[in-house]
């Protein structure tokens, strides 16, 4: 037997760590989560071990709870591994040969130099790196925290995203997942912005790439799962992004107590086209007051084993202007 096994049923929240202190007392040595083509969580990952014995000890591991799931654990090789990880780029690059790959969780003042420094051996400059940028309301030209990188081949992309996901730039650590140049183009043009990268990728602002995430099926179904009920549709909307997947709306509602008294029906968490949570939500806030209050609140406060990103987004009929 080799060193690694596989596992499935995994909660779409867990952590790396977390998957290690699941085989407590074993020595397990590294772990990777494996993500699907729209860059969520698939549900499987694989544990790496010391040495045999303690990957054939895991085994006893098999239907034992992780969180709420119960997680089955299987036999694997590092080939394996290896290509399950890269299964979702490769997946992606049999539809695109753009080797696009999109990085989420970016420090809001981070350059597109950093990232060429980020991506140091791969070949990129700066003419490859579009950064996400917010283009309208209180933070209007400030970093949406993601960006989009263009490699120059298939195996650059793809070795690029092995060895970087996760790694940090700055004081953050960032997310990788496979990407392409139409998604980013979609990005762009749904927030409206001017300018922002072409085919081969500048380094232009993206508007509110943050906000309308291409995983996303169309903008104005995630307008409509976030139009504001409790104000009649007034009030002032703060969009939430890094949420658990397991959130629920009760959840948002204890986050921001006491200092905030939400109601259920003042808080949206819309789905990604592929049905499942996409880790971002709409809260509506009486007014803009008390969305800026909010936001200096509770902005990466930590909700669960998560910190949650907070920013304003203004009035619902803010969102119309930049789809017409």
């Amino acid at each position: 037997m080799s060193t690694v096994v596989r596992l499935r049923g995994l909660p779409f929240e867990t952590n790396e760590t977390e998957l290690i202190n699941f085989f407590t007392p074993l020595p397990a040595v590294s772990a990777i989560i494996t993500y699907d083509l729209s860059g969520r969580p698939s549900g499987e990952g694989f544990v790496t071990f010391a040495d045999p014995g303690s990957a054939a000890g895991a085994l006893a591991y098999n239907r034992q709870h992780l969180g709420r799931r119960y997680v089955e654990v299987f036999e694997s090789t590092p080939q394996e591994m290896a290509s399950k990880t890269n299964r979702g780029f490769q997946a992606a690059q049999a539809q695109q040969t753009d080797c696009v790959v999109r990085m989420r969780g970016l420090p809001f003042d981070v350059t597109a130099h950093q990232v060429v420094e980020f991506f140091a051996g791969f070949s990129i400059t700066e003419h490859n790196v579009t950064l996400g940028m917010v283009a309208d309301g209180k933070f209007a030209g400030q970093s949406s925290g993601e960006g989009w990188v263009q490699f120059p081949s298939q195996e650059l992309a793809a070795a690029a995203l092995h060895a970087k996901n996760k790694q940090m730039i700055g004081g953050r650590y960032v997310e990788l997942f496979p990407s392409t140049a139409a998604d980013r183009e979609i990005s762009r043009l749904k927030s409206g912005a001017k300018g922002g990268a072409g085919a081969t990728g500048g380094g232009g602002g993206m508007g509110m790439a943050g906000m309308f995430d291409p995983t996303f099926a169309d903008p104005s179904a995630m307008m409509a799962a976030a139009a504001p009920t409790a104000f009649g549709g007034g009030g002032a909307m703060v969009k939430m992004r890094g949420l658990p997947y397991s959130c629920t709306p009760h959840d948002v509602v204890q986050f921001f107590a006491p200092e905030f008294e939400l109601g259920i029906d003042q808080i949206s968490l819309p789905a990604g086209s592929d049905g499942r949570p996409s880790g971002q939500g709409i809260v509506t806030f009486a007014d803009s007051d008390e969305a800026s209050r909010a936001i200096a609140a509770k902005n990466r406060q930590y909700l669960g084993s998560r910190y949650v990103e907070l920013s304003e987004e203004g009035g619902y009929g803010g969102f119309g202007g930049g789809f017409g």
